[in-house]
């Protein structure tokens, strides 16, 4: 059985997920830094992309602060297996998997399992089927931009999690909730159903499911 796939960010009320220069930007509050920890203490693994790894080297674990419980397994999505050794998703007694593509070649990194899934991008819907097969149930997708958006057109995923904070950044190329390519026919646009809105200080949180129409 497949686990569940909960997609989350932070973005302003334009829809960016970091500066201009790409430069990482906390766009939650202290009520939604309470709720993204949580949530991650609820959840079996946490799943982000390389470029997230190399720009803003986060560790991927809870804050005590915030929350309590077990630490989920770090999933990078690393298909040429760029990882540094001293990124600090491979910190700590949790365990780390990296992904990378059939043809990659191998690296050592402490404390991390390499899990070939895919050629030139990661396969997900084989990657999350391994998932399932070693009792993973839940997992959470925290990016960036680009990994968003291969969940989100490939419909992987059971809900979507936005923060909207109350600023403003603009910019034509500033990343955004989902990168990549994006749809050019507005007959392939993936609809969602509105779950609910929830106010959380100067900011609200939005939780979406998919449409089965």
């Amino acid at each position: 059985m497949n686990p569940e796939i909960i997609l989350n960010c932070a973005a302003s009320a334009d829809g960016k997920i970091a500066l201009a220069n790409r430069q990482k930007l906390n766009l939650s509050n202290e009520e939604d830094f309470k709720r993204v920890h949580s949530l991650r203490s609820d959840c079996d693994a946490i799943i982000v992309g390389i470029g997230t790894v190399l720009e803003d080297n986060p560790k991927l674990t809870i804050n005590r602060k915030y929350a309590s419980g077990k630490d989920p397994i770090r999933i990078v999505l690393d298909t040429n297996c760029r990882t540094p050794e001293d990124a600090k998703v491979l910190e700590g007694e949790n365990k780390t998997i990296i992904a990378i593509g059939d043809k990659s070649k191998e690296r050592k990194l402490q404390n991390a399992e390499l899990l070939r899934c895919g050629s030139s991008e990661i396969n997900l819907e084989k990657l999350i089927g391994k998932m399932g097969e070693r009792g993973i149930q839940k997992i959470i997708v925290e990016g960036g931009e680009t990994v968003l958006w291969s969940f989100l057109k490939n419909k992987l995923f059971d809900e979507l999690n936005i923060f909207i904070s109350s600023v403003i950044i603009g910019g034509s190329s500033t990343p955004t909730v989902a990168g990549g390519k994006g749809f050019i026919n507005d007959g392939d646009l993936l609809k969602l159903k509105l779950k609910n809105i929830e106010k959380m200080g100067n900011g609200f949180l939005v939780k979406y499911t998919k449409r089965n129409n």
